[in-house]
């Protein structure tokens, strides 16, 4: 029987997770080729892709491509569908790689004695939670039967695998309201996460490639450095003054200076971020956190600034990587670290740190727990004892059987957070709350209605606001729940024009009141936005048009897919304009 074995392993190094594997199996050019001399060419790219895996795990993605070519002219070898399958588990998505590897069992069931534990991951990952635990218990199985004393790692990884999968069985039945949605705009195909909002620009880490573009020797990805979305929602690289061959990221902001992390090869520490001729520099280490052979790799300071929490390696933990805090004492310096604690560290690895301003809830994403797969963002609240209550698994949609990391709210409460699921962009994508709006119901304003002189009561005193911005700004949009109903349009009489009725398109409606950011995200033009505030709804509309017609088409280029026309008579807001006739 041919013996190859593919552990993966998952772990933390600052603020990305890498997935490391053994070399692919050698494909025999006999048995690819099977007398097609065509084939030579795509037998050179298998080649090659092998050669790209085997430098470690950020040419994979390239590797893929290469494999795939090779697939379309023979998707009968055994060898080359394991191999895709592999790197699908590596770079992703990581649920396209079921199909490869069952059909390498397909075709040769003694393709490795591992194809059973990675098609329990494969299945896990598409969260087919039964079939993933039987493909998980024969891996088990033939390792005990075969007594495979130097496999014997991979039983452990099987039982935690399992017990995964009980958990997502158990969170699926209980899934959240909560919606999230992929952010447009600042992911790539390359690794996004820890995002972070600093006055008016959105701050995040990307290894989209960095001065020279420089590789990280632990997996062979670019270093990850600081990127940020200004009002305009340009995307700009934040320059710091460090070292370029190294890894940079911005952790938070405390009375409006930055602290970042600056690590290298398994190291790194954080510092205060200072201000040098427009550039960040590595500023005052944060000395009573960092230890000299130890990484500190997440830092939220909360608690009206007066506890400061961190994630770090350093021995004595209750596992490779455990959550330690600070508090500020009466003199106005920090307390030696101190472990949280074994109810919230675990075995496995804890990272990613968030503490909310008020101090009462604790973020964190955990390997330990009720984890579904990877790391998941779990919740723990403090008790009025000062203790930190149990984690709770945020469960779906939030978290997923991939990798889930980097929580953190803005001053409304809306979260964001990262993640290598199935539907991003690649590799790590920022995900956020995606905000419901209500259902609002509307008067419709009929022709033999619109002449009616009484303003409705709960208008009288309600006139439009000034206009609340001229010019475009950006930031993440504010989504809405649910499609509105598609609007029949009803003809009003030509002569009610007259009587000094307006028609306007309303951009949004809202309970909470948007900023010019949220505005602009939603409508980038440059016309008035006029407020209305009504019965607790923020109203906003655009223009002042005299036909339905000329409204109408104002709305339908205006670039808000779910804009809609309503009408004003001497400033007062009417309702729906509809107009018969089925305009669709």
């Amino acid at each position: 029987m041919n013996w190859k074995f593919t552990i993966l392993s998952i772990f933390l190094l600052t603020f990305y997770v890498s997935i490391q594997a053994q070399d692919l199996l050698n494909v025999k050019k006999s048995e690819y080729l099977e007398g097609d001399k065509e084939r030579k060419p795509a037998y050179k790219n298998i080649l090659h892709a092998i050669g790209l895996e085997q430098k470690g795990e950020g040419f994979v993605r390239q590797a893929i491509p290469l494999l795939k070519e090779a697939y379309q002219l023979n998707s009968k070898n055994a060898e080359l569908n394991y191999n895709l399958g592999v790197c699908y588990l590596i770079a992703g998505p990581r649920n396209e790689a079921l199909t490869y590897l069952k059909s390498a069992q397909k075709l040769n069931a003694d393709i490795s004695e591992d194809i059973h534990f990675l098609l329990g991951i494969a299945y896990q990952y598409c969260n087919d939670f039964d079939k993933a635990i039987v493909q998980f218990k024969i891996n088990i199985e033939l390792i005990q039967q075969n007594n495979y004393k130097d496999k014997k790692e991979l039983i452990a990884l099987s039982e935690k695998r399992i017990s995964e999968c009980k958990n997502g069985k158990q969170l699926l039945n209980n899934t959240s309201d909560l919606k999230v949605e992929l952010m447009i705009g600042v992911n790539s195909a390359y690794d996004e996460y820890k995002p972070v909002w600093g006055g008016s620009d959105f701050y995040f880490s990307s290894r989209r490639g960095g001065v020279k573009k420089s590789r990280s020797l632990e997996d062979q990805k670019f270093y990850e450095k600081i990127f940020a979305q200004d009002t305009t929602g340009k995307i700009y690289s934040v320059s710091v003054n460090t070292p370029s061959k190294s890894n940079l990221a911005l952790m938070s902001f405390t009375n409006e200076v930055p602290i970042i992390y600056l690590g290298g090869e398994g190291n790194g520490d954080v510092y205060f971020a200072e201000s040098l001729n427009n550039k960040w520099g590595k500023g005052k280490a944060l000395k009573f956190i960092n230890e000299n052979k130890s990484r500190e790799s997440s830092v939220c300071i909360g608690g009206n600034d007066n506890e400061i929490y961190f994630i770090s390696n350093r021995k004595g933990g209750f596992g490779n990587c455990d959550i330690y805090y600070c508090i500020k004492e009466e003199n106005g310096k920090w307390s030696k670290p101190m472990n949280i604690g074994g109810d919230i560290n675990t075995e496995f690895d804890e990272s990613d740190i968030f503490l909310t301003k008020d101090g009462k809830s604790l973020y964190f994403s955990s390997k330990g727990h009720n984890s579904i797969g990877g790391y998941d963002i779990f919740k723990s609240e403090r008790k009025e004892s000062g203790q930190w209550g149990r984690p709770q698994n945020l469960g779906f949609p939030i978290n997923s059987t991939d990798n889930d990391i980097t929580y953190f709210e803005d001053e409304t409460g809306r979260f964001y957070f990262a993640s290598e699921r199935y539907g991003g962009v690649g590799g790590f994508d920022i995900y956020r709350e995606k905000e419901a709006l209500e259902k609002i119901e509307e008067p419709v304003i009929l022709a033999e209605q619109v002449s009616i002189q009484e303003v409705p009561n709960e208008l009288k005193n309600e006139k439009m606001s000034v206009p609340v911005m001229t010019k475009p700004a950006v930031v993440p949009d504010i989504p809405v729940k649910k499609q509105p109903e598609v609007i029949e349009e009803i003809r009003m009489k030509e002569e009610l024009v007259q009587e000094d009725f307006v028609y306007r398109v309303q951009i949004a409606a809202c309970k909470k009141e948007m900023g010019p950011k949220d505005l602009f995200q939603r409508y980038r033009g440059g016309d008035v936005i006029e407020h209305l505030f009504v019965e607790g709804w923020h109203k906003y509309t655009i223009g002042g048009f005299e036909t339905f017609d000329e409204a109408a088409e104002y709305r339908d280029s205006c670039g808000v897919h779910d804009a809609f026309v309503v009408i004003f008579k001497g400033g007062y807001r009417l309702g729906i304009a509809k107009k018969t006739g089925g305009v669709k």
